[in-house]
């Protein structure tokens, strides 16, 4: 009896053991992005800890400076967090998964160390802008700036033309933090302005994006995107300011609703005014104030109703692309033989290249062609529905009881390849 509870003792003891050496095997490095610190991937970090047995890695990074000082930041921690384990920060079966910057830090680190000593055998990017995020170029250009600029001018003409106070202190609100500035003033965009070094890292066409890319790996690698659904602007920037996607979206809705109200008000009372006129002259000039007060007014609404082609706009979720066809093409020289057959009229299959405008879905902030690698196959790309750029990294905010995101994380480490972890 002894010798048998002696037996089970030890086969606890080896079980346990060889739990723990997996885990300590399965180093994962959850690295966030320009606008993120270490709590956040902390959703995922403690339930897949928890779940898979994993040993993880959160950390703080100073994004400020640039993509590769960010990169030799990520390698410094690997080095201090798994120097004592197992086969340290040099592990083949390491783990990284980045979102947004932080994808393109792993990649980076792959590019800049040798064989032997990666830190990484293998990464995940979490809508990443792997060819440059269009936003930067935007900000660059001024494209973000000039809209700022037409959003207020738009917002503010109607309550301004209007001369009297407006309900709920509305246009005092208007003219702040609700709609007029929200191009410029949230903390996503100004996490780009703050850091022109890194804007221009991040830009399509920058030196380090092309660099990164033109890097030939051999890893294992896996790209998420999210698509976010409509409007993808302002459920992007609630979840960035509120916590949740449909805050703002509510918030937009009614002030919609009060641009309109004044628009049909104003233009009713012009059209009113414009019929009394012809009693009473002296009416004719209110008429030409409502018109004048309706007009600035629809500006406003109509600005909101564009809004978001506004916003595609400046993240180029449109681009023209090159396409190849085959068309039926006239030869010269085709000699007419009257048997009406293709080629007695000199008509051959031809090959034509033409470009072609393509919208393309993105997470609010960045699209699609860019958050999904290309050199990799169709099987290890994967797209979270319903996501934006912020609440990708904790899909519990969006309030339909479905987590999404742990759902795509829960597929690829069930994957019975070198991302499995079962």
């Amino acid at each position: 009896m002894k010798k048998t509870i002696q037996k089970i003792a030890l086969s606890i003891t080896f079980t346990f053991s060889l739990l723990n050496v997996i885990a300590q095997d399965r180093n994962v490095a959850w690295i966030h992005g320009l606008d993120g610190n270490a709590n956040s991937w902390k959703h995922y970090n403690q339930i897949f800890d928890k779940e898979r047995n994993l040993n993880s890695l959160r950390t703080t990074y100073n994004t400020d400076n640039g993509i590769t000082y960010s990169t030799n930041k990520v390698i410094g921690s690997m080095n201090t967090r798994y120097k004592d384990n197992a086969k340290g920060a040099n592990n083949p079966r390491n783990l990284g998964i980045g979102h947004s910057m932080g994808g393109l830090m792993l990649r980076d680190a792959d590019r800049i160390t040798a064989n032997g000593t990666k830190k990484f055998g293998g990464y995940i990017t979490v809508a990443s802008p792997n060819y440059g995020a269009p936003i930067a170029n935007s900000l660059l250009n001024g494209s973000v700036q000039n809209a700022a600029e037409n959003a207020c001018n738009k917002l503010t003409d109607g309550p301004l033309s209007q001369l009297i106070p407006v309900p709920f202190n509305f246009l005092s609100d208007l003219s702040t933090d609700v709609l007029c500035n929200i191009f410029i003033d949230n903390d996503l965009i100004q996490s780009f302005q703050g850091s022109p070094v890194t804007n221009k890292d991040l830009r399509v066409g920058s030196p380090t994006i092309d660099a990164i890319n033109d890097y030939d790996t051999n890893l294992p690698r896996i790209s998420i995107w999210a698509e976010e659904n409509s409007p993808v602007h302002w459920r992007m920037l609630s979840s960035q300011m509120f916590g949740n996607d449909t805050d703002l979206v509510k918030i937009a809705k009614s002030v919609r609703a009060v641009y309109d109200g004044f628009y049909i008000y104003n233009k009713s009372k012009a059209v009113v005014s414009g019929v009394l006129g012809f009693f009473n002259p002296y009416i004719w000039g209110f008429t030409a104030l409502y018109g004048y007060r309706a007009t600035q007014w629809k500006k406003g609404r109509n600005w909101i109703d564009d809004s978001e082609n506004i916003w595609s706009s400046l993240i180029k979720t449109t681009r023209r692309e090159k396409q190849t066809y085959w068309a039926l093409t006239s030869v010269f020289g085709g000699v007419w033989t009257g048997d009406n057959t293709i080629g007695s009229l000199g008509l051959s299959w031809k090959q034509h290249t033409r470009f072609i405008s393509v919208n393309y879905p993105s997470d609010g902030l960045l699209p699609q062609y860019t958050q999904e690698l290309q050199d990799i196959p169709i099987g290890n790309r994967y797209k979270v529905q319903g996501a934006n750029h912020t609440e990708v990294r904790n899909m519990t905010t969006d309030g339909n009881g479905v987590d999404e995101t742990k759902d795509v994380f829960d597929d690829i480490f069930d994957r019975e390849d070198w991302f499995g972890t079962n």
